[in-house]
Formats: structure tokens, C-alpha cells, sequence
């Protein structure tokens, strides 16, 4: 039962081996090929001999061979289609969400009720720790410079209610490149944040897997803001290390793991080019209070968070995740006899 991938698996071989399960899509992918060649599907990148094509990513990126059943899989985060993504997602055999909320998107948006779920998993290798708390309590926040991920929301909030307390700590994970700044009174960029405050880190280099585990190991609780995620690898690998968590969850298909649910609400978009429709917003007053929050009850969350981490695994493991679409891949080889 031959399978083909393409669109962000033809990228993986740019990934070196231990940095190709970081970054969103290309994790997922990885993932999900090595777990269905467990299952006993021959999964391949761009192989025009397979019957089947796959293609995660964005609607205008999809590609197939000619004779393939076409499989569109995607992940998106505001309520509205880019232009010209309804026809293309109207084009394939079949359409993929990779949750309940981007499915629930998508039927709206495309008028299309046979969208198949196929949420993503955690691996093993984020596994949990005990934390106990020590002289500096450790914020952790990834994702910039993605706009979405608000955190320039997170530096302003962590600045007005720690300051340069050296007994507080914001580590920001970005992607390459740092957005956040401060501001003169006068709405002028005084700089970065970590040269003014001695306690707010940001790391900008690419950091292996093991190192990954290792940062969120070495971290208190994650503070994420976030206005609208497709899946939301993030908040679950913290979740998956017992890491106390505080994020929105409307679009989170596991939201009954997590420990601080920052209020928001559905918005107009500020960047519809990016994300069309309306996200979740949120206010600063809301992520200040949340990270106030777990700090008051930072015990009651961090035996919550170990204990849920547990229940995480078992539920968010890759082969449980896959199972219902190893039976749809077997049902669609049965039903046209490939």
C-alpha cells in the first residue's frame, strides 16, 4: 500500500536529522510517515507510482501525479480561506483537518461535510519531569516572529508586573529572528528587551530536539497567548513534560489538559493577508493575570500538570492518533481496488 507525500515532506531533506521534528509541518510529517510505515503503508516522498497522494500544506501548494486519489491536508487558524484555496479544496477527492476547530472552519467556509480529522501526537521523547520551584521562576514562550503567537504581548506584560526582578525570568524561543522590542514613551523603539532587562533571555539559534526537551525541562510554566493555532504542537509538548501551561483553547483540540485558560475572543483580524476572517484576541490585562495565576497556585498546577502529563502520552500518542486513518487509508485501497 504504497503512499505519497509532497509539498512540506519534499522540504524534509533540508532538515538535518535531529531538527526535523521541530518546526510545525515538517513535524508532523515526519511523524506521520515514520508511524504509517509502522502500520504497514510504504510511505514515499513524491513517488509517482503510489495510487495514493498526500499533500500537506497550504490549498495553493497542493501537487499530485496525474492518476493519484488526491488527498488535501491542511492546517489553518483564522475562520476565512486565502484566495483561491476554496477551489482547490473543493478539487481534491478528499479533505484532511488536523483538528475539530479547522475542520469546523473548513465545512463553513467550503460547504464540503466529508472532512476527515487527523489531530497530530506528542513523542516520547518529551517526557515528564517533576518540577519543584527554586529562586527564579522560569516563563517560557516560543514562537516568534509569528505574529500570531503575541509575543510582544508576553514581553509587555512580563515587563509590567516583574520588571528587572532578577527572581523572574522570560525565555523567548524564536525561529531565527527576534521581533519584539521596547518602546520610548514616545512610541519609539528603545531596542531589544534583553538589553535593557538582565532578566528576559531571547534565543534566536536553531536548537536540536534534545536540546528542545531539555529548554522546556528547564522551564516553570509556558505562556502562550496565542491567537488561533491549526493544531498546536507547543502547548502540548509542554503539557507532554508536565509543564504547568497557560494558553488560549478554543482551537485546541485538548483543551481539558489545560491548566490556565486565557480569556479571549473571536476578532476581526489585524493582518487579513495573513489570516483572513477573525482570530482570538487578547488583552494584556488577561495574560498578566494569568501569568499571576500560576504563579499564586503554581503548586496546585505544577502536581496538575505532572500528573496530566501521563494521560497526555497515552492519549496524544502518535499510533492512537493515527489509527482511525489507517483504517480510512485501508477503507480507500479496499473501496477502488488499487
Amino acid at each position: 500500500m504504497r503512499l505519497s507525500f509532497s509539498t512540506v515532506a519534499e522540504t524534509m531533506e533540508q532538515f538535518e536529522e535531529d531538527r526535523k521534528d521541530l518546526i510545525g509541518y515538517s513535524h508532523a510529517i515526519y511523524q506521520i510517515m515514520l508511524t504509517l510505515n509502522k502500520m504497514g503503508f510504504n510511505c514515499n516522498v513524491s513517488d509517482g507510482s503510489a495510487p495514493i497522494g498526500i499533500s500537506m500544506g497550504f490549498p495553493s501548494d497542493y501537487s499530485f501525479f496525474n492518476h493519484q486519489y488526491k488527498i488535501g491536508y491542511t492546517a489553518w487558524e483564522s475562520t476565512e480561506l486565502r484566495d483561491g484555496w476554496k477551489d482547490r479544496m473543493l478539487w481534491v477527492d478528499e479533505l484532511w483537518a488536523t483538528s475539530s476547530w479547522t475542520a469546523n472552519v473548513f465545512k463553513e467556509t467550503t460547504g464540503r461535510e466529508d472532512i476527515h480529522l487527523y489531530p497530530h501526537g506528542i513523542d516520547v521523547s518529551w517526557r515528564p519531569k517533576r518540577r519543584e520551584r527554586g529562586d527564579i521562576f522560569r516563563f517560557l514562550h516560543v514562537g516568534e516572529p509569528q505574529v500570531r503567537k503575541n509575543g510582544q504581548l508576553v514581553v509587555d506584560s512580563f515587563i509590567d508586573l516583574f520588571g528587572d526582578d532578577p527572581k523572574y525570568q522570560l525565555v523567548l524561543k524564536c525561529s531565527g529572528i527576534n521581533s519584539t522590542r521596547i518602546f520610548f514613551p514616545d512610541g519609539s523603539i528603545a531596542g531589544g528587551p534583553d538589553g535593557k532587562y538582565s532578566n528576559i533571555k531571547i534565543i534566536t539559534q536553531p536548537l536540536s530536539h534534545n536540546s528542545m526537551v531539555e529548554l522546556f525541562h528547564k522551564t516553570d510554566a509556558l505562556i502562550y497567548p496565542t491567537t488561533g493555532e491549526g493544531f498546536g504542537f507547543i502547548p502540548l509538548q509542554a503539557l507532554a513534560t508536565g509543564m504547568p501551561t497557560a494558553t488560549t483553547s478554543p482551537w485546541a483540540e485538548y483543551k481539558k489538559f489545560i491548566n490556565v485558560d486565557i480569556p479571549c475572543h473571536s476578532s476581526y483580524s489585524e493582518y487579513q493577508n495573513i489570516h483572513p476572517g477573525n482570530v482570538y484576541e487578547v488583552s494584556q490585562k488577561d495574560v498578566e493575570d494569568s501569568m499571576l495565576d500560576i504563579l499564586n497556585n503554581y503548586e496546585k498546577y505544577n502536581k496538575q500538570a505532572y500528573k496530566n502529563s501521563f494521560h497526555v502520552h497515552k492519549e496524544y500518542d502518535w499510533n492512537n492518533v493515527t489509527l482511525p486513518t489507517e483504517k480510512r487509508l485501508r477503507n480507500i485501497f479496499k473501496s477502488r481496488a488499487f
